[in-house]
């Protein structure tokens, strides 16, 4: 093929390059495609990367600076500890006699405590209880099934969650533990061994601490053994300690028991209606405090200051170090009125007396004595004879039981009448003595008609009415306060004004202490009964001889003394002093006065001093002219007493026999007041035959003491086992 033969191109190749050019031209007249944006995300995936490398570069360079520069700061702070004020407990105050005799004091007993820390859990404080249990002997013989229960949850928590039902489980938090608890079983608590049981009994004394507040484990009867191994196991026992208690002891064992009252234990600590008020003084829930009479109405003296402790809690809640920063100071001592050995010589009496009652009836005694010119009670004595012919204590039956008292209070009477303008000083104030005969109402008569049948009239005078004591001068005296200035024979009692007749008389009796407080320092006091007016116009008469309202013990003792002193109405009180504690429980007596009892006068009597002489005269009439009853028992006396007895009829054979009186009768230091219900109708057993032995013996008169030292050497044996008996209770 030649060259112009080459250069001549087949006609296929023309066509196809013409194609060719055709495409080219048509893609030149079309939009282009574009172009993935991959790149606008890889370089905003840069700019995070590069963002996520700067903040984990400023992250370890602050952890650099925590590390380097303030590590030591937060290793501080992780091993920082709280400091909290702890408290515990010191012996109460004693409490002594007027002549500084013990009668409450205390014994040092070695204990083991336990301080609860700050978070400490149940299953902490059971792991703990059962370690202590391993090394001491507590006594689970009266160990409660819920104190087992509490145990066994907080022993056996994931036991107990596993046989609870869903909804169980998921029960509000106030009510699951309840829950918890129900699902223990009878197989689980004969389950547990007696070392259980004692663990049992020291988990719920934990149990009841509230946090950083101590508890006694045990507090009776620690051995030395235990304490040395309790010592030697201390690492294994968090919050438990070795520590000292104390217990109240009775120097005199049972002597005025009753009345000195009783203090709580560390588990009963405050009684539960009681807790607002202690709580807001600063008790805690486990601080022992009186619960009766003196024991409680001086519980802000006895109760001394608590010891403090420094205590250091680390940041989960554990006791790491606790020092002492205060030691604390003993309760202050209560010095009592009371005079012990007078005390314990008229119980030997009252003893003597009840074992020779002439009746079944006869069954009690009850004699008060104190000082008229302040109120100061020297002596409560309450005997009674129980069920099974065992004399037993009742000294609080002198200010809680109230009798009818017959004619002692004839001399208040007299007093109203005088007030009343009825009598008049200087004046024989004669009445007739006669039986009254009144429609629709047994007669009434004094006891030498109703005893012998004597109606002879007596004319006499106000001073002779009480040396003889005679109903009658008293009920013309109430007729006449009732607006009756007459007597007839069979008159109608419709005119008597009876609501004057008690008014008038109950006022004037309550100013000497009748029928009303006598401000004593004890707790649980009876006022008396007041009668009912039952629209018998002979009841409103009854009153004015002793026939109708009801007195205590105290009252009469209050009531005499008023008339005794010259017409003051001091508050009976068995306070004398509070004094601060001293180093020797001899010289107890002896410490710095912090408080002294001041006489409290809670009225003066509305009578002039010349009516209450004419009153006082009377009175002594009874004992010292040749008409009055106690004449013959007081006759070789040598004290000069003045005193006026009272009868109030129970049945046709048994009366309440009542006695008041002071002594000296110029210069009274001595009042006493005594009460014998259910008598015989003999003045040999009447409580006027008792009152020379009750002056005899205060007076230390030979004769009387002699009486009565058999049976004190009797009684002390008695109130020793008595005593006994008392510690093994509480």
């Amino acid at each position: 093929m030649d060259q112009g033969d080459q250069n001549k191109q087949p006609k296929q190749y023309e066509d196809a390059e013409e194609k060719l050019n055709k495409i080219g031209s048509d893609d030149q007249d079309q939009p282009k495609r574009r172009a993935p944006i991959w790149g606008s995300f890889l370089n905003r995936l840069n700019v995070m990367l590069i963002g996520i490398f700067v903040l984990f570069a400023m992250l370890i360079l602050r952890l650099s600076y925590l590390q380097l520069v303030q590590g030591d700061m937060f290793s501080d702070l992780v091993n920082a500890t709280e400091t909290t004020i702890v408290e515990g407990s010191v012996p109460r105050g004693l409490i002594i006699d007027s002549e500084g005799g013990l009668m409450v004091s205390n014994e040092a007993l070695p204990a083991i405590s336990y301080t609860r820390g700050q978070d400490t859990s149940g299953e902490d404080m059971v792991q703990t209880a059962q370690n202590l249990a391993k090394y001491i002997a507590i006594d689970f013989e009266d160990v409660s099934d819920r104190d087992l229960q509490d145990y066994f949850v907080a022993a056996n928590t994931d036991v107990i969650n596993d046989r609870l039902t869903d909804d169980e489980a998921s029960a509000a938090d106030d009510e699951i533990y309840a829950i918890q608890v129900s699902k223990v079983t009878d197989d689980d608590l004969n389950s547990l061994s007696d070392q259980d049981k004692e663990a049992a009994i020291i988990f719920a004394k934990m149990n009841a601490a509230s946090s950083l507040s101590t508890v006694m484990i045990k507090n009776d009867g620690v051995t030395t053994e235990e304490t040395s191994v309790v010592a030697e196991h201390s690492a294994e026992l968090p919050g438990v300690n070795l520590t000292t208690d104390w217990k109240r002891t009775y120097p005199q064992d049972s002597l005025l028991r009753s009345l000195l009252g009783s203090v709580s234990s560390t588990e009963e600590g405050i009684p539960s209606d009681q807790q607002d008020f202690y709580l807001a003084k600063g008790y805690a829930l486990n601080d022992r405090v009186g619960e009766s009479y003196i024991e409680e109405q001086y519980e802000a003296d006895l109760r001394g200051s608590k010891t403090t402790y420094e205590t250091e809690v680390s940041q989960d809640g554990e006791i790491i170090n606790s020092e002492q920063t205060y030691a604390g100071e003993m309760g202050n001592t209560v010095q009592l009125t009371i005079d012990s050995e007078y005390q314990a010589e008229l119980e030997a009496y009252a003893t003597q007396y009840l074992e020779d009652a002439t009746t079944e009836d006869n069954n009690t005694i009850y004699i008060v004595a104190s000082d008229p010119d302040t109120g100061a009670i020297y002596a409560l004595v309450g005997k009674k004879k129980n069920s099974d012919g065992e004399i037993v204590d009742d000294a609080l039956g002198t200010i809680n039981s109230v009798f009818v008292s017959g004619s002692v209070v004839k001399p208040a009477t007299i007093s109203a009448a005088y007030g009343e303008g009825l009598l008049e000083v200087g004046s024989d104030n004669e009445i007739t003595d006669e039986p009254l005969y009144f429609s629709g109402t047994p007669v009434k008569a004094s006891w030498w008609f109703t005893s012998g049948n004597d109606s002879t009239p007596r004319i006499l005078t106000d001073k002779q009415a009480l040396a003889q004591s005679s109903n009658v001068y008293m009920i013309k005296l109430a007729m006449a306060m009732g607006g009756v200035n007459y007597y007839e024979p069979y008159m109608d009692l419709s005119e008597l004004d009876t609501d004057a007749v008690y008014d008038t008389l109950r006022r004037y009796y309550a100013e000497f202490g009748l029928g009303v407080s006598t401000g004593i320092d004890l707790e649980n006091e009876s006022t008396g009964l007041i009668g009912a007016d039952t629209g018998e116009p002979g009841k409103a008469l009854d009153l004015a001889f002793g026939q109708f309202d009801t007195y205590s013990p105290t009252q009469l003792n209050q009531y005499i003394s008023t008339i005794a002193n010259g017409g003051t109405r001091y508050a009976l009180h068995v306070l004398d002093k509070i004094l601060a504690p001293t180093e020797d429980e001899e010289t107890a007596g002896d410490g710095a006065t912090v408080y002294e009892y001041e006489p409290t006068v809670l009225n003066e009597l509305s009578i002039t001093d010349e009516m209450l002489a004419e009153v006082q005269e009377g009175i002594w009439s009874v004992i010292h002219t040749s008409t009055g009853l106690g004449k013959a028992i007081f006759a070789n006396f040598p004290i000069e007493v003045a005193g006026k007895s009272g009868t109030a009829t129970r049945t046709d054979m048994l009366e309440n026999s009542t006695w008041a009186g002071w002594a000296p009768y110029d210069d009274p230091e001595i009042a006493v007041s005594i009460v014998i219900p259910g008598t015989t109708p003999n003045v040999s057993v009447s409580a006027q035959a008792a009152a020379p032995n009750v002056l005899g013996l205060y007076y230390d008169i030979e004769e009387y003491q002699n009486k009565v030292a058999d049976q004190m050497a009797e009684n002390a044996e008695a109130s020793a086992e008595e005593a006994e008996v008392l510690e093994e209770a509480q």
